[in-house]
């Protein structure tokens, strides 16, 4: 029997005064299932993952998940589903006065009243270990290269034990080794929480790595979606003008006529 789709997005608008990011965007995520949004700078991307998380509310269309409709929460409501989620933003975004060991239990501090100080540590050693880090609670962030502080972000993100992981940019300025480390990680953590996962990147090695499903966001629009391997394989001209990184031919015609 197919799984019920957990994450739905229905006709997706948003607008900045003239500017109009997202243009009627559809979206359907299974439960545990794998999703990255390719894109190039400018695509909407990081404002449709503030529209998944609830951060943003839509000029039209709706973001659902799990059944429940973001605009049509009350406060309380939309605290708890938010709590389900984790979210990676980019090079890590860590609180710098903190200790590793504080910035991975600040969530659980904060979101929770009934772990004690003996649980969150446990907690803590254990997103540590399980983004290969063990050992280094006790370091400021800037101790950290940049690969480990977005291993740390990883660990933060997991500390709640959420249904839904969402990475913004995880690999961007790191080199090729890595960023296969941390492709590793992802598929450690999404594997070990069962968690549903949307990346959002322009990294195609990245996107190959982890994703069961590649969308291409274009213009504020999702104009193509496949699993993964159907997706690179595909002939649509703005996928393989991205994917190939030409500039010219069939592509670059469709791209100007969009």
């Amino acid at each position: 029997m197919e799984e019920p789709t957990f994450v739905q997005v229905q006709d997706l608008h948003k607008s900045f005064g003239a500017n109009h990011v997202l243009r009627g965007v559809n979206l359907a995520v299974g439960r545990a299932e794998s999703l990255v949004i390719l894109g190039g700078s400018g695509a909407g991307k990081s404002v449709f993952l503030s529209h998944l998380i609830g951060l943003m509310q839509a000029d039209r269309g709706s973001v659902t998940i799990d059944g429940q409709n973001w605009a049509e929460l009350d406060r309380g409501q939309t605290y708890d589903l938010r709590t389900r989620f984790g979210m990676s933003f980019q090079e890590g975004a860590l609180f710098d006065s903190m200790t590793v060991y504080d910035n991975i239990a600040f969530p659980l501090r904060r979101q929770t009243s009934k772990m004690g100080k003996g649980e969150i540590k446990d907690r803590v050693a254990e997103c540590l270990e399980t983004v290969g880090m063990p050992g280094i609670a006790q370091l400021m962030p800037s101790e950290l290269s940049g690969g480990m502080r977005r291993r740390v972000g990883f660990a933060r993100a997991i500390a709640l034990k959420p249904e839904i992981l969402l990475f913004d940019e995880p690999t961007t300025g790191l080199d090729p080794i890595m960023t296969t480390v941390l492709g590793e990680v992802i598929i450690q953590m999404r594997e070990r929480l069962q968690a549903t996962t949307i990346t959002i990147t322009h990294d195609i090695s990245s996107a190959k790595m982890i994703a069961n499903r590649v969308a291409m966001m274009f213009k504020g629009e999702l104009v193509h979606q496949a699993p993964r391997d159907a997706f690179f394989n595909c002939d649509d001209p703005i996928v393989r003008q991205f994917v190939d990184g030409k500039s010219q031919g069939p592509a670059t015609e469709a791209l100007i006529k969009r």
